[in-house]
């Protein structure tokens, strides 16, 4: 949802706090101490508010043209939107042209979500309107089958009331025309929800139409002619049709929000947590200075706390927030690459930032992995453990323990060593970095730059640039130019200091040398991708692009794409779903190669009819689908509800009792697995309970008697406060769409039936009630209809979260292991020089990026709906024994982790035999070459060992016996083999040398972490065991022995 986005709110204040947290002047300097905030500075920073947040939500811009700028059309939009109807409502011509479908208005306005960014509003408006026309035809035929019945069987009908819309009469009941209502109903509700599985982007258009044929097929049945029928379907299009029109108007007039501004935004958050992760690397990085590093520096609570652990926790979170705003932007990329604007940069350039932004992000990831190597470190020489060497007796033991214990002294005084020479150059280069970012902030416009005081320019030192100066570029190329040499340097210093060589080092975690290159190279790199930023916002500046607005259109080739595609299965996040329970997670789409498999009982059709035969077996392969699942157990929810409206005995209670919102709340309220299913009961009756006390709040506050101005004025201001929760705390968004739309079926009820008045209110069967007993009808009405979805989501069989879990965990297998074969494939392409040119759309190199990007964007989204599908098995039922969600949460943590490394040693050798020009030069990255052809046969093992991996976790099936992963592959030491000193440290200077280290350490990593994966999955699913038994019952207790070893026959 987009109110429940990250983008303008909850992001921003996290973004801002980590903007205030990251700014520091050059080389690293700390500030001084910030004064003690005052109070309501402290209010301020415990609600979480922002100003950007508070503005959108007061929409009290009109003063400024600079806030004008900064608002959104978010949870304001909303706010304005419910006032701004119940305010029209008042006016005599609307209430009379709608009469008694005037509460409905109101409701769609609010459905249709005008506070989405204008794209993806009027995708998802298109898609409104061609569903509802689409309803509005299939009602009337409805209708039609439904006279035509009445017509065949009751000849004569008595009317019954004036009906719910002029010209639209009801008449007595008949059996015929309810059947037939009753199965279109089903058929309606069956079609369209299984459409709502499968494409996520028709999530409201599909809500929308199920009220619709909710309505008019309860309604169909007391119809005796066709002109009643279309009065009705007219009028009821009419009042969906008009929460359309102000929904559009809001979103268009009342601070109109472009998915470009989204974008920005997005943008100028994703430097701000650059900065932060930067500075939370050099935090951790001062951490391991310490002579107290990876030792409990004290105690809080009993619980021993390491200073390390908390600068590492600061770290993951910081890349978690960029990553996280990374994936964001990439979904909301393309929206904002199909807008109409107004703006400086067009589709082209958005979509290069995104790519500078994706530099800048896979060597930062790298980084972020120094804190999973260290640990590794620490565990395997026992930094961790804990040692009592106090009133121990002299013994050979205690003489060992003494030894063991100054070797571990020795060890971290040489690695806080290591520490502290590479501090001041990475402050340094981080200093200069973050001011990059600052210079590239205001350069593309995302921040202002701050006027320069005459005391700046005395403190300016000579050569020196500052962020906003038009030479920054160059300036910031040269600090990290020199960097890049100084890295050589020390690093040579310190090695010749203590006699290492690199090429005696077999593990990526045993020797100093080794994961200091890579460290370097990682950061080098990062400066390298941050200058390239630099550069292309001077280059946007140096062309004009920025001083001047143009008309900025999309390509014949983009609209044509996005209208081919506009409903096909996308990989993407699921924004648009109306349960936050289900919202923010994201919608792969595998390929062909995992969802079509070869049929073992059937042969490749060879003639006409054999593929006749193919396309009849489709359709019970699609009826079997899971989509089709989800349909039918929605339309047999509604219709069980529904069902009392197409029986004599209850169909008049059914009306009186408003009972077709039950059966709208079945149609909304069905989720797709159990776990979700239970958050959305409990948080939808929750939402309904609080709307039933702020309806009673507001109406009796204001008189008691509904007078409108202090009715809309107190549901302005409670919708205010409803809102900040829902920015503020997304997971409970349900929570309050719900309180706001019921708030609007309540209170607009009451205020249409003052308008109307009481007799026009009842001509639609629907007795009329005080509000003090229409609210809590109200509850129990959706409580009911929650009710009836939760059992219907576990009847006949629950559609599990952990079985949702288990079979997408298998998908991730899959992708990784596709993802491994393509990195491999892609190295020995660029040693081997086979790539081709990049620039070429059609050359090796280029194609297999954009498969390798395509998997990795692929498998990043299904990191985060395998999170939240683990998140929802804490609310699902169990019987029988525990779900093991830890052990699920592990595997999915390690093959991230496997995912990163990968995407790191793709990223390092990137440039292997480019810029090679001497002829030791050459040499070298022939040797490596020689060396990496020889590994081929390693990676086709890892790749069949993920493929089993994915096979056994998505079909529940056993391991095969004896599977061992394949042993790693030393590099260091075949590349001794090939030449002695290939791995001396002459070589650091060499290309390809750091990207050799990088490429060692990691997949070191990737084959421990493949070994942890290994025995996870197995624990798992268990593994075949083909071994033979013969038990003794001679003796008191089984003993087991392997029929290899039995001689003779025993009993």
């Amino acid at each position: 949802m987009a109110g429940a986005s990250p983008s303008g709110t909850e992001l921003d204040s996290k973004t801002n706090e980590e903007a205030s947290s990251a700014s520091s002047p050059k080389n690293g300097q700390d500030l001084a101490p910030a004064a003690t905030p005052s109070f309501p500075e402290k209010i301020w920073k415990k609600l979480g508010l922002s100003g950007h947040m508070l503005m959108t939500m007061l929409k009290f811009a009109e003063s400024t043209v600079d806030i004008l700028k900064e608002l959104t059309s978010g949870s304001g939009a909303l706010v304005l939107l419910s006032f701004l109807w119940h305010c029209r409502y008042q006016a005599t011509p609307f209430a009379n042209n709608f009469t008694t479908l005037g509460y409905l208005v109101g409701v769609i306005s609010v459905l249709s979500y005008s506070i989405l960014p204008r794209s993806k509003f009027f995708q998802t408006m298109i898609f409104n309107v061609i569903g509802l026309c689409i309803g509005a035809a299939v009602a009337l035929l409805t209708i039609y089958c439904s006279v035509q019945a009445r017509i065949h069987t009751t000849p004569l009908s008595v009317k019954s009331s004036d009906g719910p819309a002029p010209g639209a009469p009801t008449y007595t009941y008949n059996s015929s025309a309810s059947a037939v209502c009753a199965i279109w109903l089903f058929a309606n509700i069956f079609a369209a929800n299984s459409l709502r599985f499968s494409r996520p982007q028709l999530q409201f258009p599909v809500i929308i139409y199920s009220i619709f044929a909710n309505v008019s097929c309860t309604y169909a049945p007391q119809f005796a002619t066709m002109d009643q029928g279309i009065a009705f379907v007219k009028k009821l299009l009419e009042a969906f049709l008009a929460g359309f029109a102000i929904a559009s108007v809001v979103n268009l007039v009342v601070f109109p929000q472009s998915s470009r501004d989204v974008v920005f935004q997005e943008a100028g958050g994703y430097l701000t947590a650059i900065q932060a992760v930067l500075k939370a690397q050099n935090g951790y990085l001062r951490s391991l200075e310490r002579k107290e590093m990876f030792r409990p520096s004290q105690k809080d609570d009993d619980k021993v706390v390491l200073e390390e652990v908390s600068a590492a926790k600061a770290l993951k979170g910081a890349l978690a927030t960029l990553t996280a705003l990374h994936g964001k932007m990439q979904g909301d990329l393309t929206f904002a690459k199909r807008e109409v604007a107004y703006s400086h940069l067009g589709p082209k350039e958005i979509d290069e930032l995104f790519k500078k932004f994706r530099e800048i992000l896979l060597p930062l990831t790298g980084m972020g992995s120094v804190v999973d190597i260290f640990n590794r470190l620490a565990d395997h020489r026992e930094w961790k453990k804990e040692e009592n060497l106090e009133g121990s007796e002299e013994s050979d033991a205690t003489a060992k323990m003494l030894a063991d214990h100054e070797r571990k002294e020795k060890e971290r005084a040489q690695w806080n060593e290591v520490m502290k020479t590479l501090r001041e150059p990475f402050e340094l280069i981080s200093g200069a970095m973050t001011e990059g970012l600052k210079h590239t902030s205001y350069a593309l416009g995302f921040s202002k730059s701050p006027k320069a005081t005459p005391s700046d320019d005395l403190e300016a030192n000579e050569g020196e640039a500052r962020p906003g100066d038009e030479n920054y570029g160059e300036y910031l190329s040269n600090k990290v130019k020199s960097f890049y040499e100084q890295r050589e340097v020390t690093l040579q210093t310190w090695c010749n200091q203590r006699g290492i060589k690199l090429y005696h080092i077999t593990g990526g975690t045993d020797g100093e040398a080794i994961l200091n290159d890579p460290m370097d190279f990682l950061l080098w790199s990062t400066g390298k991708a941050v200058v390239d930023l630099v550069r292309f916002a001077d280059s946007k500046v140096a062309a004009g692009v920025m001083r001047k607005r143009k008309l900025v259109l999309p390509g014949r080739k983009r609209l044509r794409k996005w209208i081919m595609t506009s409903l096909n299965a996308y990989d993407g996040s699921n924004d648009l779903a109306p349960d936050n329970a289900e919202a923010g997670i994201a919608n792969v789409s595998l390929g062909a190669s995992f969802q079509k498999r070869k049929d073992p009982e059937h042969l490749p059709p060879t003639s006409a009819w054999q593929r006749f035969g193919d396309n009849i077996r489709s359709v019970s392969h699609v009826m079997a689908s899971p989509e089709v699942g989800f349909g039918f157990r929605v339309a047999c929810g509604v219709l069980s509800i529904g069902i009392a409206a197409f029986l004599e005995a209850s169909q008049q209670f059914f009306n009186q009792q408003r009972l077709v919102w039950a059966m709208i709340m079945v149609a909304i309220g069905m989720t797709m697995t159990a776990g979700s299913g239970v958050f959305g009961f409990i948080g939808r009756v929750v939402g309904t309970f609080i709307s039933v006390c702020t309806s009673l709040i507001i109406w009796y506050v204001a008189g008691g008697t509904g007078v409108p101005a202090g009715v809309l004025v107190l549901l302005y201001f409670f919708i205010f406060v409803e809102i900040y929760f829902m920015l503020s705390y997304p997971k409970y968004t349900v929570v309050v769409m719900i309180s706001m739309v019921t708030q609007v079926l309540i209170l607009g009820y009451e205020l249409q039936v003052q308008k109307v008045g009481i007799a026009a209110a009842e001509t639609t069967g629907q007795a009329y009630y005080q509000l003090y007993l229409l609210a809590p009808y109200r509850l129990a009405c959706v409580t009911g209809g929650c009710a009836v979805a939760f059992f219907w989501t576990f009847f006949p069989f629950p559609i599990t979260a952990s079985s949702t879990l288990r079979r997408q965990l298998g998908e991730s297998l899959y992708l990784l292991a596709n993802y491994y074969s393509c990195v491999h494939t892609t190295i020995r392409m660029r040693v081997e020089g086979a790539g081709g040119n990049l620039e070429d759309k059609m050359s090796p190199c280029r194609r297999l990026e954009k498969a390798r990007n395509q998997i990795l964007n692929k498998e990043l989204a299904l990191f985060a709906q395998l999170r939240q599908h683990s998140d929802a098995t804490s609310f699902e039922p169990t019987l029988g024994g525990k779900f093991p969600k830890g052990r699920y949460d592990t595997i999915i943590n390690e093959v991230q982790n496997i995912l990163n490394y990968m995407s790191l040693i793709s990223y390092a050798t990137r440039n292997y035999g480019q810029g090679v020009d001497t002829l030791g030069e050459r040499k070298w990255v022939k040797d490596f070459a020689r060396v990496l052809s020889s590994i081929h046969v390693t990676s086709q093992e890892v790749t069949s060992l993920l493929s089993l991996l994915s096979a056994s976790v998505t079909n529940s099936s056993p391991l095969p016996p004896y599977l061992k992963v394949p042993s790693a592959y030393e590099i260091s030491v075949k590349m001794k083999e090939v030449d002695a000193d290939i791995l001396s440290i002459n070589h650091i200077a060499e290309p390809g040398y750091a990207a050799f280290a990088v490429t060692q350490v990691a997949s070191s990593l990737i084959n421990d972490d493949l070994n942890k994966l290994l025995a996870n999955v197995k624990e798992l699913v268990g593994e075949t065991d083909f071994s033979f038994h013969i038990v003794s019952s001679a003796e008191s207790s089984d003993e087991s022995l392997p029929l290899a070893q039995s001689k003779g026959k025993r009993d």
